[in-house]
């Protein structure tokens, strides 16, 4: 097996998106914001233009596309520095692997690209396996959204945690 290598997507990539976004929220619905039911709905040529405009990368081992991540770069004047981490998702299979890390890095060095200084996500404070990734990914927490989502009648709570790129 290869080293994972991530790139940005484009429309060509938009059904194997689909397949990985449709795996993630199967996989862990309560991880997402978005239902499994809402993702499934969305056109694939809706995906495909947003892969062509937006900036959202995938992470492949051998020719295999396994994890998906997008970067939601702010559009104010003054917070055009700031990108929210979204979609973020690593196949079970692959984690462990690196690719989780390698995808990370890339999102980080794309953001820097476009003039991020700043990356920001929300992760569910009983999501502990993906905060200590986000942690040794450079990220540290700076706050907590009590009742952030309500699913199946519970309630969790959002840390948003932020890295600071240089």
């Amino acid at each position: 097996m290869t080293e994972p290598s991530a790139r940005r997507l484009t429309g060509a990539d938009a059904p194997d998106w689909q397949r990985l976004r449709l795996e993630a929220l199967s996989t862990y619905p309560e991880a997402f914001l978005t239902t499994h039911d809402e993702a499934a709905a969305v056109p694939i040529s809706a995906i495909a233009k947003r892969l062509d405009t937006g900036h959202t990368l995938g992470v492949f081992q051998d020719t295999a596309m396994v994890g998906i991540g997008s970067l939601n770069q702010l559009t104010k004047a003054q917070t055009k520095h700031r990108a929210e981490i979204g979609a973020f998702f690593v196949r079970p299979a692959a984690q462990g692997t690196g690719a989780a890390a390698a995808l990370m890095e890339a999102m980080a060095e794309g953001a820097q690209q476009i003039g991020v200084r700043q990356l920001e996500l929300y992760v569910a404070a009983s999501n502990t396996r993906a905060i200590a990734f986000y942690t040794r990914a450079g990220f540290r927490e700076v706050g907590q959204i009590p009742n952030a989502t309500l699913s199946n009648g519970v309630f969790e709570t959002d840390l948003i945690m932020v890295r600071e790129l240089s």
